[in-house]
């Protein structure tokens, strides 16, 4: 696991899921919970789920876009 992937997540941080298997949440989440060992993520309209560290690879963080720049 990289370790500094793990030192930019934080509480309240919006995520989405960029991995490539069946279990792939529809939506953005936020992370509400972080130990040792595993991460939480609330997905909007879902449960929360927790991973591993091993399978944060996966996670990116959301970019929000302001109104005022040109799409």
């Amino acid at each position: 696991m990289n370790t500094a992937l793990v030192r930019r997540l934080a509480l309240g941080h919006r995520v989405i899921w960029m991995g490539k298997d069946d279990c792939q949440p529809s939506g953005p989440g936020t992370i509400i919970r972080i130990t040792a060992h595993h991460v939480e993520v609330l997905w909007e309209g879902e449960t929360a789920r927790r991973y591993r560290r091993a399978q944060l690879y996966n996670l990116r963080h959301v970019k929000l876009m302001s109104a005022a720049e040109p799409r």
